[in-house]
């Protein structure tokens, strides 16, 4: 039988029996991880559990009807004598107990460290294990040499090792993994649910600029207030909305304050979800900024680039990571080398002054997505891979 699920923050509610998965998450779940939340809440053949062994966070915002089970709440002795196993062993005996009574068809741990720490439960308990890799962990974590120990015995436990571009799967191999057991899986989308706004609600005559992300290093916020100075400068009427919070955030604002066109510059912190996208729908043009930061952190493949590609808006972006799978340079968006200002400053202004250019971009980005990056075509990729 087939479970189905709804993607509209509601709760999750199976159809029928179906084989069960283990989703690992530590913790469930943190504001950005939408992008975890999303794969959750949508598989077709498997009923999804959580098994955590910390406190469960924003359960009302990302709601979830399964049931969720986590060390947290289980006695003060049971807690010490898990964490104490954990530091001896590697391993954790609230997990492992867990998966053998529940008996999952298969597990699947989200993040490389998370992978690491069960994949001794997942082996003790005859399981099949599937590890995600989302950015920093298939990047600044591989220079550290604990985290490379422990991922080279978990590569060899793992059953299936997934990843969300090519260049990320280059890095996992060059790091251990092998070739055979790595699966890219693209972050996704519900492309129902996403669609383009009407080409009348964008008639207006300053051009709207849309960033959202975390005020991060690694998010190039700082460096995109530069570039939008620049294309300013050049006789381009536009307007900047960034969304998002992070500890870079007042320098971000300091920078932004400094600005000629600091006007122009509009700061709205964290939003919910729903407000970002209905933002990024309005927008003209999605500009993201990514960078390798300075202790090696790198993006995945932002998924908010393709929730702009779904909602039919053209993008600037860099080429870093897996951001030129999701966007076609001179295709569905424009792309230039990572910290060059003066080319993001060119190609903001390039697309602001071209109307007729974001439009074939706008079709083009939803074709692209629809094709690529469709929720319900990764999760039957995803599914099958659990039975790898």
């Amino acid at each position: 039988m087939v479970a189905e699920y709804r993607n509209d923050m509601s709760e999750t509610t199976p159809i029928a029996d179906s084989p069960r998965v283990a989703h690992i998450l530590i913790p469930y779940i943190r504001p950005t991880e939408t992008f975890i939340y999303d794969r959750l809440v949508n598989h077709i053949r498997y009923t999804p559990f959580i098994l955590t062994n910390e406190p469960v966070i924003n359960r009302d915002m990302f709601p979830f009807g399964g049931p969720v089970h986590t060390l947290a709440e289980r006695p003060l002795t049971e807690r010490k004598a898990d964490a104490l196993a954990r530091r001896a062993a590697k391993s954790s005996p609230y997990f492992t107990a867990t998966l053998r009574r529940e008996k999952p068809a298969a597990v699947h741990a989200h993040y490389g460290p998370v992978g690491a720490a069960v994949a001794p439960s997942a082996d003790a308990a005859g399981i099949p294990l599937t590890v995600s890799f989302y950015g920093i962990d298939a990047s600044a974590f591989l220079s550290d040499p604990r985290h490379a120990a422990r991922y080279r015995r978990m590569f060899q436990s793992a059953s299936v090792v997934s990843v969300l571009s090519a260049d990320m799967a280059d890095r996992l191999a060059s790091a251990g993994c092998p070739e055979g057991k790595i699966r890219i899986h693209h972050l996704a989308v519900d492309t129902e649910t996403l669609t383009p706004a009407p080409v009348e609600a964008r008639n207006r005559a300053r051009v709207r600029i849309v960033s959202a992300g975390r005020f991060v290093e690694k998010k190039g916020m700082e460096l995109l207030i530069d570039a939008f100075e620049k294309t300013i400068s050049q006789g381009v009427d536009a307007e900047l909305h960034l969304f998002g919070s992070g500890p870079l955030e007042k320098q971000a604002a300091a920078r932004a304050s400094a600005c000629r066109f600091a006007d122009r510059i509009s700061f709205f912190g964290h939003r919910p979800r729903a407000e970002i996208i209905a933002a990024v729908r309005d927008a003209d043009i999605f500009a993201l900024f990514s960078v390798t930061a300075s202790d090696g952190d790198m993006e995945g493949t932002p998924t908010v680039l393709i929730e702009a590609g779904a909602l039919g808006v053209p993008s600037v972006s860099t080429m870093h990571a897996g951001i030129p799978e999701v966007v076609g340079d001179g295709e569905t968006g424009l792309l230039v080398p990572e910290r060059d200002v003066e080319a993001f400053a060119g190609a903001l202004a390039r697309l602001a002054s071209d109307p007729g250019l974001r439009s074939t971009m706008s079709r083009a980005a939803r074709a692209r997505v629809e094709k690529l990056f469709s929720i319900r075509s990764v999760m039957r990729q995803i599914e099958s891979d659990y039975e790898a």
